[in-house]
């Protein structure tokens, strides 16, 4: 566990030792993201793919599973992988993708199957369900669109600077 912990400082990663982890081998970070402590991300059978220069407030969770409810004669716990198999794509395992420069606020929640696209806000204390396109400020429970970040044009502009600053580097 020290080596994944050494390879992430390396990148600019800082799992702190109040780190709440699972399947810690599927989660990748891009350099310049700080994982705060107090953070939980469960990777189940998908990966949680985290941006460059994420920021994420105190005790974020992203859970890249969910659990299958309706098998009749199990209890959950018993379900196995292959159960989560629907037609043959695992519906109850999706990745989590948080993309370059989003600030998520304290205490969000991420789940399945979300992407929240680059450069977006999460409001302190959302409950994240669904996909958010880039610079999107969302909030609440569950996370809704509050507003855009900036307007069509200044995106392009937006853009456009990032892409003249990468090259400059």
């Amino acid at each position: 566990m020290e080596a994944v912990y050494e390879a992430l400082w390396q990148r600019g990663i800082y799992p702190s030792d109040v780190f709440g982890y699972q399947g810690l081998m599927e989660l990748v970070c891009r350099d310049g993201t700080s994982i705060p402590k107090g953070s939980t991300i469960y990777c189940t059978d998908a990966p949680c793919i985290i941006g460059k220069k994420v920021l994420f407030g105190p005790r974020p969770t992203i859970i890249t599973g969910d659990h299958r409810i309706d098998i009749l004669g199990k209890y959950i716990t018993d379900v196995t992988v292959e159960e989560k198999f629907v037609d043959g794509v695992n519906v109850y395992d999706q990745p989590v993708v948080i993309e370059d420069g989003v600030w998520c606020g304290a205490n969000v929640t991420i789940l399945k199957g979300v992407t929240i696209g680059r450069g977006s806000v999460v409001a302190a204390g959302a409950v994240v369900t669904k996909s958010f396109p880039p610079y999107s400020i969302i909030g609440g429970i569950p996370a809704k669109l509050i507003k855009m970040r900036f307007t069509e044009e200044e995106i392009k502009k937006n853009e456009n600077d990032l892409s003249l600053s990468a090259h400059s580097i």
